[in-house]
Formats: structure tokens, sequence, C-alpha cells
């Protein structure tokens, strides 16, 4: 092919007809651009392709690691307010001066730790690290994707913070009022009615439970305005998966 156009290019110079020869090399340079474009638009296509492929398995491994994290931040939100509950409703008889011996020992025999997650940051980690955020064509989705692992951290965070509280309370309450669980305490004794007395009236006791209450509703609210986070979160990524699947 490239032989016939010499030939033609040629016999075109020898024939001195410079006229069809500028048109026949403006001819075969435009050719060979043409060339050249379709060559970039298939390479850049198949570049595009690649791209969206890689996108797609990005966006499945991300929403199987926030699932798993949904998972775990829901069973922390249903583990502290199997505790809140009712030590709101304890120091809401607290506030109304109406806690009996008995409200306040059914309270004590809880335990208030109830663990910490531990989030699942392989995926995301390895999203940001690599640039693969880069692959994402949702703008709002890139965002979100990029908040989310200081999301979680602000969980964990919350949630530190909390085993602290709760630790030092139980510290403080310790020194003050045997272990509850040992069965051999004679819980009518007068001498533990008057440790109760004596500590339910200590403002002490008071402001320490409400931290360990606040620190509750801080996990609560906090883990509910995640999941929604991670619902928009989902919805997104369900809608580009569809596109690119």
């Amino acid at each position: 092919m490239i032989n016939f156009f010499r030939k033609i290019r040629k016999q075109l110079a020898d024939d001195n007809k410079p006229l069809k020869y500028a048109r026949y090399a403006i001819g075969e340079i435009a050719l060979v651009v043409i060339g050249i474009l379709i060559a970039l638009s298939i390479n850049n296509w198949n570049q595009f392709r690649s791209e969206r492929k890689l996108e797609l398995k990005v966006l499945k491994d991300l929403r199987a690691e926030i699932i798993t994290n949904n998972h775990k931040i829901n069973d922390a939100i249903v583990r502290k307010e199997v505790l809140y509950k009712p030590l709101a409703k304890y120091m809401k008889l607290m506030d109304e001066g109406k806690v009996e011996y008995i409200d306040f020992l059914e309270i004590h025999k809880k335990n208030f730790f109830s663990g910490q997650i531990k989030p699942s940051f392989g995926v995301i980690n390895s999203f940001i690290s690599s640039g693969d955020v880069n692959l994402i064509s949702n703008d709002s989705l890139k965002y979100m994707l990029t908040d989310w692992k200081d999301y979680i951290a602000r969980f964990t965070a919350i949630e530190f913070a909390s085993f602290n509280g709760h630790r030092r309370f139980n510290e403080y309450f310790d020194k003050r009022f045997p272990a509850l669980e040992n069965k051999y305490h004679n819980l009518s004794s007068e001498d533990l009615r008057n440790r109760f007395e004596k500590i339910y009236n200590d403002v002490e006791y008071g402001n320490r439970l409400l931290v360990v209450r606040e620190h509750f509703e801080k996990i609560i609210n906090f883990g509910q305005n995640t999941n929604v986070h991670i619902d928009g979160m989902i919805k997104l990524i369900d809608k580009e998966i569809v596109k690119l699947d």
C-alpha cells in the first residue's frame, strides 16, 4: 500500500504536475492524521474500558467492606442502647428523687463496658493510597468515600472516650461498693444499705453516671448519623455498579 502511494507521488512529480502533487500530498497527510486519530481513539476507548472495569471491581470491594463496618456499627449501637435505656430511666428517677435501693442494685448489676468495634480499613486504605479514588467518575460518591474513613475514626474515638469514662466510673464505684455479682453478699445487709445511701448522696456519683450516659448518647447518635452517610454511599455505589456492570 505504501509503495502504491509512492508510485503515484513519483508519477505526479515526474509528469511535472505540482498542483496535483500538492493535492495528493495533502490528502496523504490527511489520511495519516486520520489514521493516527483513529488509533488514538481506539487506544483511549480501550483505556476507558479498562478503567471502568477496574472502577467496577473497586466499587464492589468498597461496598463489601462498608457493609461489614456497617454491621459492626449497628451491633455497637444495639449494645449501647441495651445499656443506655435502663440507665436513662434510672437517672430520671434520680432527678425525681425516687430511686429505691432495689433500683440501685439492679442498675449496678449491669456492666457498662460493651466492647469496641474493630473496623475494616484494608480496601479503603488501598483505595486512597493507590490513587484509585481518581477512578470514581461520580464526584459526589468520590467525596463521600474519602470522608468515610474519617467517620469511622470519629466513631471509634467516641467509643474509646466512652470506654475510659466507664473505666473511671467503675474505679470510683468499686472502691465504695462491693462487686454485686458476688453471690455471698447479703444484699439486704445494713452495711450495704448504708453504703448505698452514702454513694447515692455523693455528687460525684451522679456526675460520673452522667458522663457514662452522655457517652452512650454520643455513640448512639453519631452511629445513627454514620448510618445515614453509609446509606447514601451504598445507594450511589449501587447506582454506579448498575451502570458499569
